[in-house]
């Protein structure tokens, strides 16, 4: 079977293509990097289970939401800060509100670290985007 390529012809067209090419891929590996670094939190101070349990409690009581870091790790980094309030707990288990409504139980011993996050932070509803009007 004769192709074009056989006959000697040289289409110019993939040299071309060939810079686009790389350019396309540099920015889809520089968006791979930013999505991979908002995967993974930063490396917070290990707490002790009664320094974690006090800030807990506190949070129980007082109503306040907390970002919790868990002491797992995937890739070798810690994953990002888990934005929640505290809903109930027994004996080790803590019971968790997420933000999206989700009610999660955790061990107590699976928590590197807890804070206190900003209240605002919490309760700032989004925005809803406007339609266009015509």
């Amino acid at each position: 079977m004769l192709s074009p390529d056989r006959l000697g012809y040289k289409d110019r067209g993939k040299m071309k293509w060939q810079g686009l090419m790389l350019s396309d891929h540099n920015a889809a590996l520089k968006q791979m990097k930013e999505d991979n670094k908002k995967q993974y939190g930063v490396e917070k101070e290990q707490m002790t289970t009664e320094e974690v349990s006090e800030v807990l409690y506190k949070a129980y009581i007082l109503k306040k939401p907390v970002a919790i870091q868990a002491n797992v790790l995937r890739d070798g980094h810690y994953y990002p800060d888990v934005k929640c309030i505290v809903k109930g707990y027994t004996g080790e288990n803590i019971y968790l509100q997420l933000k999206d409504g989700q009610m999660k139980k955790v061990s107590i011993y699976l928590i590197r670290h807890v804070e206190y996050m900003d209240s605002a932070e919490w309760y700032v509803k989004r925005k809803h985007k406007k339609k266009p009007t015509f």
